[in-house]
C-alpha cells in the first residue's frame, strides 16, 4: 500500500480552534493515530509521503521557525512533513466605482478594512497530490482539508485511480463536495484527547 497524508494547515487549525480546547493539535500524535487505526501495520503499511501546506506573510522566514522545523522531523521525533509555505496576501477593500470608489474605512477610527487571503495553497496542494500519485501510484490518501475546490482532483483519484480517501476535520467544516468520495471522516472532536499536547511542551 502506498499511503499519503496531505494537510491544509489553516483548515486543520480552524477545526481545532473551533473545539475551544486549551491545548494544541499534535501532528506527530495524529500521524500515529492514523497509522494505528487505518494502516495495515502487519503488512508493513505506513504513511510514506506527507505534505503540510500553509501561507504566511513571509514564507522564507516562517519556514525556519520552530513549529515548521518540528513538522519536518521524521518519525518518531516528528510527523515527517514536507512543508510547503505560500504567500498570505493582505488587500485593502475598496468600494465599487458605482458607490463612489475609495477604501472602506471604519466610521470612527478611519482604519482601512483589510482582507487576508491565502495565495497558492489550493493549487499547490492539488499539484503535489497529483504529482505524488503519478510517482507513487497511491492506494490510500489521508486528506486534512475541507475546501470543495479540491473535489475534482479527489473525484478523479477515487473514481478513476481507485484511491481510498479518508478525510480529517470536523463534521461541519468539510465541504459536501468532498464527502461523497470519502470512505470515512476522522472527526477531530472525537479523538482530540489522544492527539493533543500541552501548549508549553513544544513551540
Amino acid at each position: 500500500m502506498n499511503t499519503a497524508w496531505f494537510v491544509d494547515g489553516a483548515f486543520l487549525f480552524k477545526c481545532w480552534s473551533s473545539l475551544g480546547r486549551a491545548d494544541n493539535l499534535d501532528y506527530m500524535l495524529l500521524r500515529e493515530y492514523l497509522e494505528d487505526n487505518y494502516c495495515d501495520k502487519a503488512g508493513g503499511e505506513r504513511i510514506n509521503e506527507s505534505y503540510y501546506f500553509n501561507s504566511d506573510p513571509d514564507p522564507p522566514t516562517a519556514q525556519q521557525n520552530a513549529f515548521h522545523n518540528f513538522l519536518t522531523l521524521a518519525p518518531p521525533r516528528g510527523p515527517g512533513f514536507r512543508v510547503k509555505l505560500y504567500w498570505l496576501q493582505r488587500t485593502e477593500l475598496h468600494w465599487p466605482n458605482r458607490m463612489g470608489g475609495g477604501p472602506v474605512v471604519h466610521p470612527a477610527s478611519g482604519e482601512s478594512f483589510v482582507t487576508t487571503q491565502q495565495k497558492g495553497v489550493d493549487v499547490g496542494l492539488a499539484f503535489h497530490l497529483m504529482k505524488a500519485h503519478a510517482r507513487k501510484n497511491l492506494n490510500r490518501l489521508f486528506l486534512g482539508a475541507g475546501d470543495g475546490d479540491f473535489h475534482e482532483v479527489v473525484q478523479h483519484l477515487v473514481e478513476n485511480e481507485g484511491v481510498s480517501l479518508i478525510l480529517i476535520g470536523n463534521d461541519r467544516s468539510i465541504s459536501s463536495d468532498l464527502r461523497p468520495y470519502a470512505e470515512e471522516v476522522v472527526e477531530l472532536d472525537k479523538i482530540a484527547g489522544s492527539i493533543a499536547r500541552a501548549k508549553t511542551t513544544r513551540t
